[in-house]
């Protein structure tokens, strides 16, 4: 019989049940007051009756001895039996834990046993099989039509953390380690019931106790609730309103070799594996590592207490208060405690790390962890550098001091993330914050800035103040990544990150995200926990930093400043919604005399998915007169009929339109419309016969402009006599636009490729950058086409001229990689990456001289700056023992830099077995870290050499994938994305749809957007490839 027939068969539990059950535990044989008194009450007997029944009592006493005596021994042999096993297996039925942990070290008495319930009570439970105890549970809240509170997606709200007391002992040589939490609780409604997150640990005891007051209460059971990750204790009795309780709960887990929760990592020095362990809790796996309310509004304070071996040292989110050395070579740190915080950004570290140290003017102690050959070389010293100088900034900026004593930043080799912001102890990958000065290249440079930017912005959004729920992740995600471009333009003020850099590098690509039908609103709705990990995208990040730059620009950056001061001195230490930033930020105008409702205005923006394309269209009836629409930008327009929201009339924004009118000497000065309809007509002043229009000045909103042809004609004419009359980041935005509204069917084929013309005279970084991601979707639709060859040919011929004018780099930059010529080194290279990508001869010689004078000198001279396009052109030029010596040193360099882009280089090669040979070997964690095989994988799939080898690839290991990666934010999107963003024909499409059809896992999110891209792509070449190769035939002839 299995065990959901043993279920049907047993009868109902009743109230009355529960009752007796209660009696009996209470002493009593679960009688009436009545019946009991009848029972005991004296009744006549004749003598003999008295003396046989005498004889019969002693009888039966003696026998009553004899059993007693019999069972004692028994429960005796049962419990020494129970306490052996106890370590090594935790059944099912048991509160004790989620799975057993072998070998888990040092548990204190009694581990195993259910928490807070006598053996007795563990035997009867047992006996009645599996989670009867749940079910009885459940059924008693179904009695009462209401859902019971461990099944909810949410906490219930009937008790408050107040303060958390966390003792933890890491046995590293094991990989175990066990616990003891002690939770203040604070009850605002009664409940017999306390509902709080664990997952993955085994629990060994559970304890609630009244503060201030002898005795405890009473645990009635507790057992765990997988479905929502939830551990219930239940209690004999309801917890009172308005006292506080103290709640003890004694555990140990492993520490997991995976990415998330309490992880290990290891790393190799002078031929030795060392580990370490650190945290990664964001956004729910505080739960795997202790007992918690783990949601972002339960902030309360920590005090966490950590005991390892003395050969390595703890790290937390607060100083250490005092360190308790013991006589066996261990040594417990206590940390100070921490301010009101959110469990998600709680965080320790075990490591043998060493550190070097600075101290900004306020006082702040700022460290550097890492491996100890990496600070021996000093990788490091450019982040501390810059962490001073950025707390500075922000303190200055925000006019709210940091908030904590001290801020580790800890460089480990295997992390989810390239970052994250835990308070006061930020962890970080190490290509993403140790640099080599003397190996390292600007763009690399330029990487590790903006991820340590953006994470110490979240020391104020995010830490400090936290979003209320999972909704408003983008409150703290984007304005992290729009203070990446701010912050940056404080340390280098000549880069113009803010005004140019982030066009391309946000801007523009989130566009491409949220251009499909199947994307979501900034603030979206979250209920369950499976939704959390959903909201973590760029939508999230880079759209939300978007409508900020967009929000900043139209408040006016020094009003704008003021709200954001006034919105971290109310919120500190507490939590925040989008309605609390409106209206501060409302305010904020208020005081300078201007009145507009912001909530009103970024709803819009923010609660629905998508932006709009403004369209303006000269009016040829009426003089200086204009007609401006708005419809939301969809790049497959079939999507529409399938969805009727899209094409609904209410699908509106209130649009920041800036304008401006220009000739070919001048422009005017910007104005400014407010756009709230689906079609108005606007006067412009002197709009004459040669002038042209140009909308959404430097693109400061999130929206594409599209004009009739006359207008796109001007503009061209206007680029080709003297294109400086339009500003940089105006160009860089008309080529985005231009090459997106034809991608979508919007406008002809021709415009964008005749927009680029002019580039033989253009000297500045930001178009080319512009116009190189534009065509990089573009040439990948083309790259597998039979006439190629034309396309290639036409974008040789724009890059050719400049190629010549700028020539190489000599290798000179390690001098100063950051110099004033920033602007000018960042063009070079993004030249020679299209004429070495599209086959410039002498592009493709010199990168094959340099890579030969590497192999025969083993001295690498090749410029810093290009060496990443220097080794992906040679691996593909060149013969299988060029990507054997790239092999060979990819595992011989320390310096992380140079290690991602030998890595990368290996994707590049034409030969089909080496690449197949590189994507088995990329699942190898000893060969290949993590968080590095999805790079290789997407890499190989942008090879024409290698799309069908990855997205085979991919099939084939899906399980493993999606096992290893699929709990990690952005990891199984990323990697979706990126191997089937590319693919485009009829068939690759059918196998897509089919294998959709057959996986297990989640991600159903991704994969319907990869099947949208892939649709658009098919859609485009079946639609528009024809009209591009006849356009460029006729273009190449002339």
């Amino acid at each position: 019989m299995d065990l959901e027939e043993k279920r049907e068969k047993r009868p109902p539990v009743t109230p009355m049940m529960i009752e007796e059950e209660a009696a009996l535990r209470n002493g009593s044989r679960g009688l009436p007051p009545g019946s009991w008194a009848e029972a005991a009450g004296p009744r006549p007997r004749t003598t003999e009756r008295h003396i046989a029944v005498h004889k019969r009592l002693v009888l039966g006493f003696a026998v009553s001895i004899l059993a007693l005596l019999a069972v004692t021994m028994i429960a005796v042999l049962l419990s020494v039996r129970f306490e052996e096993c106890s370590a090594a297996a935790d059944g099912p039925p048991r509160a004790s834990g989620n799975g057993s942990l072998p070998g888990a070290a040092r548990q204190p008495p009694g581990a195993g046993q259910s928490p807070g319930r006598p053996e007795q009570e563990e035997e009867e439970k047992e006996a009645r099989g599996g989670e009867v105890v749940e079910e009885e549970e459940e059924e008693e809240w179904q009695r009462r039509r209401e859902l019971p509170p461990w099944t909810r997606p949410r906490l219930p709200r009937h008790l408050r953390p107040l303060h958390y007391n966390l003792m933890l002992s890491a046995f590293m040589e094991n990989f175990t380690f066990s616990g003891e939490v002690n939770v203040q609780l604070e009850v605002l409604n009664a409940s017999r019931y306390i509902v709080l997150h664990a997952h993955r640990m085994h629990i060994e005891a559970v304890r609630v106790a009244e503060d201030k007051l002898a005795g405890g209460v009473r645990v009635d059971r507790s057992f765990f609730y997988p479905q929502t990750q939830v551990f219930v204790v239940v209690l004999n009795r309801s917890l009172e309103v308005q006292k506080s309780y103290n709640l003890k709960i004694i555990y140990n887990a492993l520490i997991e070799n995976e990415l998330l929760g309490f992880f290990r990592s290891s790393y190799v020095l002078h031929g030795e594996r060392r580990f370490l362990g650190v945290t990664q809790f964001s956004p729910t796996h505080a739960r795997k590592a202790f007992p918690c309310f783990d949601e972002p509004i339960y902030k309360a304070t920590f005090k966490i207490s950590i005991r390892h071996q003395a050969t390595y040292l703890s790290l937390s989110n607060m100083p250490v208060e005092t360190s308790v050395f013991e006589e066996d070579g261990w040594v417990t740190d206590h940390f100070s405690q921490t301010p009101l915080m959110s469990t998600y950004y709680l965080a320790w570290a075990v490591c043998n790390f060493t550190y070097r140290e600075t101290v900004t003017k306020s006082g702040v102690v700022v460290r550097l962890y890492a491996r100890p050959d990496a600070i021996r070389r000093g990788s490091g010293d450019y982040a501390l550098n810059i962490t001073r100088r950025l707390i500075e900034f922000y303190e200055d900026y925000f006019k709210v001091p940091y908030s904590l004593p001290k801020l580790d930043l800890l460089a480990v080799p295997k992390h989810p993330y390239a970052a994250m912001e835990n308070w006061g102890l930020s962890v970080f990958v190490e290509q993403r914050i140790l640099l080599d000065p003397s190996i390292s290249s600007i763009s690399y440079l330029l990487d590790v800035t903006m991820v340590i930017v953006h994470e110490l912005c979240h020391q104020w959004f995010g830490d400090l103040v936290t979003p209320v729920w999972w909704e408003d992740v983008w409150l703290k995600e984007g304005f992290a990544h729009y203070f990446e471009f701010v912050g940056t333009d404080y340390l280098y003020p000549g880069w113009n990150m803010e005004k140019q850099r982030f066009l391309t590098d946000v801007l523009h690509e989130v566009m491409l995200l949220d251009g499909l039908a199947s994307s979501h609103p900034v603030s979206q709705e979250v209920q369950q926990a499976t939704d959390i990990d959903r909201v973590f995208d760029w939508i999230a990040y880079k759209k939300g930093a978007a409508l900020i730059r967009m929000l900043a620009n139209f408040m006016g950056h020094s009003v704008f400043q003021m709200g954001l001061q006034d919105y971290l001195t109310i919120h500190k230490y507490g939590n925040a919604a989008r309605n609390d930033l409106w209206n501060t930020l409302s305010k904020a105008l208020k005081r300078v005399g201007k009145s507009v409702n912001i909530q009103q205005v970024m709803d819009q923006w923010t609660l629905q998915m998508g932006y709009p394309v403004i369209t303006i269209l000269g009016n040829e009836t009426t003089d200086n007169v204009i007609v401006i629409s708005q419809e939301r930008f969809v790049y497959d327009i079939d999507a529409k009929p399938k969805d009727p929201a899209l094409g609904d009339s209410s699908y509106l924004w209130q649009i920041p339109l800036t304008i401006a009118v220009g000739n070919t000497s001048h422009i005017s000065s910007e104005a400014i419309i407010w756009v709230s309809n689906k079609s108005e007509h606007h006067r412009i002043p002197a709009l004459e016969e040669a002038s042209w229009l140009l909308g959404n000045i430097n693109q400061t909103g999130y929206f594409r402009v599209n004009y009739d042809i006359r207008n796109w004609r001007l503009i061209i004419n206007q680029l080709t006599r003297n294109h400086e009359v339009i500003s940089v980041s105006n160009r860089a935005g008309l080529i985005d636009d231009a090459f997106n509204l034809a991608r979508a069917g919007y406008l002809p084929q021709n415009i964008p490729l005749e927009i680029i013309r002019y580039f033989s005279e253009e000297k500045d970084f930001l178009p080319w950058h512009a116009a190189s991601r534009a065509l990089y979707p573009l040439d990948k639709l083309l790259d597998r086409a039979e006439n190629y060859n034309i396309f290639n040919e036409y974008i040789l011929r724009q890059v050719a001229s400049m190629y010549l004018k700028l020539g190489w780099p000599t290798n000179n930059l390690n001098k100063s990689l950051v110099q004033a010529s920033y602007q000018h080194e960042e063009l070079r290279r993004e030249v020679i990456m299209l004429a070495c990508s599209f086959g410039n001869k002498h592009c493709h010689q010199q990168a094959a001289t340099l890579i030969s004078d590497w192999i025969s000198s083993n001295r690498n001279r090749i410029p810093l700056n290009v060496r990443d396009i220097v080794y992906c052109t040679g691996v593909s030029l060149m013969d299988e023992d060029v990507w054997e010596f790239i092999w060979m040193k990819f595992h011989s360099t320390t310096a992380v830099s140079e290690k991602k882009i030998l890595l990368e280089a290996l994707t590049c090669s034409d030969d089909r077995n080496l690449l197949n040979r590189l994507l088995n070997l990329s699942l190898n964690s000893e060969v290949v870290l993590d968080q590095d095989a999805i790079d290789v994988i997407i890499h190989v799939a942008r090879n024409p050499h290698g799309r069908d080898l990855a997205w085979k690839f991919f099939r084939e290991k899906w399980k493993i994938l999606n096992a290893r990666y699929g709990e990690a934010l952005f990891m199984n999107s990323k990697l979706i994305s990126g191997v089937t963003e590319f693919l485009n024909t009829e068939e690759e499409l059918r196998e897509l749809k089919n294998f959709i059809k057959s996986y297990e896992g989640g991600a159903a999110v991704s994969f319907s957007r990869a099947v949208e891209t892939v649709e658009a792509n098919v859609r485009w070449k079946k639609l528009y490839k024809e009209e591009l190769f006849q356009w460029l035939r006729k273009s190449l002839t002339h």
